[in-house]
């Protein structure tokens, strides 16, 4: 089946990030001795918070902490469906990379231990600036592979993977856990890995995470005939600037019109704050475009199409919408 917007599904994606252990490599990797030892077994994040640590604990940390994922990389299997879905990426030409929270050399025994030739791609805890979950270490991996951030998905298996996907801005998709108080963060989830196989084999149509809210309260009518209306940015918004923009994109409509020529000045900054001020002087368009991106990827900014006189008070805009699509 043929995936549309408004509608979502892994298989349209252009570019894959992947987490390594648990989604490519089982290790059977159990950190509970050394979160006992090092952090009084508190749920501590053990490389983030190795900082609050004396330098020797710190050291002491980080040398058990590669020993332990060495150890256990010895005996790696492949997770069920993961040679396949490798297999599927390359047939069909789609980039992939791995992004790990491991030292380099547990994944390579690993990926040497289940058959697998890491892609040229690999990032782990030796050689990436940033780990999951902040968002830039999938904001710089997708660079690196050339592929839109807003095209991927990231596959993982822990709240990090998702946590990290959410912030950057891109798809999150949840194998091999059923975690309920995970689901607010994933786009999809699978209880395995093989389920997802399976459902790039028949994809059928997900509803988008950022239009979750509006497809419970109003259901696919009107998702779909918000997609097929284009509104047209009012001179003056309220009560801000980001809350109009944030309330129109999160009804599902497709795109916003804004004239090319619109500028984001200083006295638009003063009235909204919360965007950056390297906005300033920008074409309004374009910052726009740069703010709904990471929170609506689905809602274009346009200069070239004339759009719907929209109200400018966003609290009207959906009893608007709403007369337009019923």
């Amino acid at each position: 089946m043929e995936i549309k917007p408004p509608f979502w599904h892994p298989s349209v994606a252009s570019g894959v990030l992947l987490d390594w252990d648990g989604v490519i490599a089982d290790t059977k990797l159990n950190f509970s001795g050394i979160r006992e030892r090092y952090y009084g077994g508190r749920p501590a994040m053990l490389i983030e918070d190795a900082e609050t640590l004396s330098e020797e604990d710190k050291t002491s940390l980080m040398k058990d902490l590669c020993d332990l994922e060495i150890e256990c990389a010895k005996n790696a299997v492949p997770v069920p469906g993961a040679l396949e879905l490798l297999d599927r990426l390359d047939s069909k030409n789609i980039p992939y990379c791995i992004v790990s929270r491991n030292c380099a050399d547990s994944i390579s025994l690993a990926a040497e231990a289940i058959g697998v030739k890491l892609p040229a791609q690999t990032w782990n805890r030796d050689n990436s600036r940033w780990l999951k979950p902040d968002p830039r270490a999938l904001v710089s991996a997708a660079a690196f592979m050339g592929v839109e951030i807003h095209g991927c998905i990231f596959i993982g298996d822990f709240l990090y993977d998702l946590q990290a996907a959410r912030r950057a801005g891109i798809r999150a998709v949840l194998v091999q856990r059923t975690e309920p108080e995970w689901e607010e963060w994933a786009d999809a989830s699978y209880p395995a890995l093989s389920d997802l196989l399976s459902a790039l084999d028949d994809p059928q149509p997900l509803v988008p995470w950022e239009y979750r809210e509006i497809f419970a309260k109003r259901g696919e009518k009107w998702l779909n005939g918000a997609h097929n209306l284009v509104l047209a940015m009012p001179d003056s918004t309220s009560p801000t600037l980001d809350c109009w923009l944030a309330r129109a994109a999160a009804f599902g409509i497709q795109a916003i019109a804004i004239p090319s020529d619109a500028v984001f000045t200083p006295a638009d900054w003063k009235n909204n704050p919360s965007f950056d001020p390297s906005s300033m002087g920008r074409r309004l368009a374009d910052v726009a475009r740069d703010f709904l991106a990471p929170r609506f990827p689905m809602v274009r900014i346009t200069t070239e199409e004339e759009g719907l006189k929209a109200p400018k008070n966003s609290l009207d805009l959906m009893r608007f919408i709403e007369r337009k699509i019923f």
